[in-house]
C-alpha cells in the first residue's frame, strides 16, 4: 500500500522496535563487540570490587570474631558487703532467649583453692595464675572455640577424671600433647585435650576444665551443687549493642542488679568501624566503576549518531518519526548496556572467586550485585544513550543527508 505524500509514517509495533534496535549492532558487529566489552569492563569491575571488598570484609571481621568481638562474659557481681551475688541456675537459659544473643555456653565453679599443677611435688603456695572450671560438651562450640590437639568432652567423659587446658595453661606446664597427667585438687587427672587460643577470653586461655558431671559429683563442696563462674555470650551478626547488653544483664538474674556484663576489649567499637569503613569504600569504588561504564556507553552513542547521519537523514526523509529515531538508538544502548552487563557480571564473579581462593577465604559476593549489575548496566544504557539519542531525533533531513 502506497503512502500518500505528506503523510506520516505509521507507529511502529513492539515487535519493529526492536528489529530495528537490533540493526546496528548487528550490521557493525566490531564495534558492538568493543562497546559491549566496555560496558563490561565497569560491571565486571562491579562485581568484582564489590565481591573482594565483601570477603575481605568477612574474613576481617570473622578475625574479630574470632578473638571476642561479638562476645559478652556474665559474671556474679558484689553487693554492697562486697560478696559476690550467685547468678541463679535458670540465667543461661533465660540470656538465650534474649533479642539478639546466638549462643550461651556456661562456665562452673569449682570450690576455692583447688589449684592445677604439673605434678604433685609443686608447692602449692607456687601459684601460676591458672583456675580450674566444669564445663559441659557443649560449650566449646557456644563460644566458637576449637581444640588444637586431643579432643573437647563427650558423653562419656564428661563423667570420667580427665581435663581440657587452655592454651596458655598448657604452654606454661610445658604440656604439647594430651595423654601426660597434671594434678588438680589433690588428684591426678588425664589431659585428653589442648585447646586452640581464645583471642582476647584470657580466662579461658589460662584454664583446666573438668567434666561437668565428674565435678558435680567429686569436686562439689561438702555436697554442694557449683555455682556459675562465668557465662560468654555470643551476639548475633557480632552485635555488641548497648541495649543488647542491659538485656542480657537484666534476664541474668532479674532479682538482683549486682550482675557484671563485659565485653572483650574494645573489639566490638573496632568492629563496627571497620564494617562501616569497608562498606563505604566498596560503595565509593563501585559508583567509579559505574561512571566509567557509564562514559563509555556514552561515548559509543554518540559516536554512531555521527557516522550513522546519513541514515538518519533518509529515515526522517522517507517519514520516520522523531520518536522512532530516538526509540532507535535507545535501544541500541539498551541492547549494549544488557549484553555488556552480563558479561561483566560472569568476569567479575570469576575474579572474585580466583581473588578468594588466592588468598584462602570464602568468596562472597552480595545478591544484590549478582541481580542488580545487569539491572544496572540497562539503566545505565539508557541515561547514557538519551542524549545522543534525541540529538539524533533532532536532526532534520536536509542536514543529515548532506553526509551521504
Amino acid at each position: 500500500m502506497k503512502r500518500r505524500s505528506g503523510e506520516r509514517m505509521p507507529r511502529l509495533s513492539a515487535l519493529d522496535s526492536i528489529r530495528t534496535a537490533l540493526i546496528g549492532p548487528r550490521s557493525r558487529k566490531m564495534r558492538t563487540a568493543l562497546s559491549a566489552l566496555g560496558v563490561a569492563v565497569g560491571i565486571a569491575a562491579l562485581t568484582a570490587i564489590t565481591g573482594i571488598a565483601a570477603s575481605n570484609q568477612a574474613a576481617l571481621l570473622a578475625k574479630l570474631d574470632a578473638l571476642g568481638a561479638d562476645m559478652l562474659v556474665v559474671q556474679p557481681g558484689y553487693g554492697p558487703d562486697d560478696k559476690p551475688v550467685p547468678l541463679p541456675q535458670s540465667a543461661a537459659g533465660m540470656i538465650d532467649r534474649v533479642d539478639g544473643v546466638e549462643e550461651v555456653g556456661v562456665l562452673q565453679s569449682v570450690p576455692d583453692g583447688i589449684g592445677v599443677y604439673r605434678n604433685d611435688l609443686i608447692a602449692k603456695s607456687q601459684g601460676n595464675g591458672l583456675t580450674a572450671y566444669a564445663a559441659s560438651p557443649d560449650f566449646l562450640s557456644s563460644v566458637e572455640g576449637s581444640v588444637a590437639e586431643g579432643e573437647w568432652f563427650d558423653e562419656s567423659t564428661r563423667s570420667l577424671p580427665v581435663t581440657v587446658l587452655g592454651a596458655a595453661a598448657a604452654a606454661r606446664m610445658g604440656i604439647t600433647e594430651p595423654g601426660v597427667r597434671v594434678w588438680i585438687g589433690e588428684q591426678w587427672y588425664t589431659v585428653i585435650g589442648i585447646l586452640d587460643s581464645a583471642g582476647l577470653a584470657e580466662s579461658i586461655d589460662a584454664s583446666a576444665f573438668l567434666g561437668d558431671r565428674w565435678a558435680a559429683e567429686h569436686v562439689s563442696a561438702d555436697g554442694e551443687k557449683n555455682t556459675i563462674a562465668s557465662i560468654y555470650v555470643r551476639m548475633a551478626d557480632g552485635g555488641t549493642g548497648a541495649d543488647v547488653r542491659d538485656a542480657v544483664a537484666r534476664a541474668a538474674n532479674p532479682a538482683s542488679d549486682y550482675v557484671q556484663v563485659m565485653g572483650l576489649g574494645d573489639l566490638a567499637g573496632a568492629r563496627e568501624t571497620a564494617d562501616d569503613s569497608l562498606s563505604g569504600l566498596a560503595v565509593g569504588l563501585a559508583a567509579i566503576a559505574l561512571l566509567v561504564g557509564g562514559i563509555g556507553i556514552a561515548n559509543t552513542m554518540v559516536v554512531a549518531v555521527l557516522e550513522r547521519r546519513g541514515e538518519i537523514g533518509l529515515r526522517r526523509a522517507l517519514g520516520a518519526r522523531s520518536g522512532q529515531i530516538a526509540g532507535q538508538f535507545v535501544g541500541e544502548a539498551l541492547v549494549l548496556g544488557g549484553l555488556g552487563g552480563l558479561v561483566g557480571m560472569l568476569l567479575g564473579g570469576v575474579g572474585v572467586f580466583v581473588y578468594a581462593a588466592i588468598q584462602g577465604q570464602a568468596a562472597s559476593i552480595p545478591i544484590v550485585v549478582l541481580v542488580g549489575g545487569p539491572l544496572v548496566a540497562l539503566a545505565v544504557g539508557v541515561v547514557a544513550g538519551l542524549y545522543p539519542a534525541v540529538s539524533a531525533a533532532r536532526l532534520s533531513p536536509t542536514t543529515a543527508l548532506r553526509t551521504v
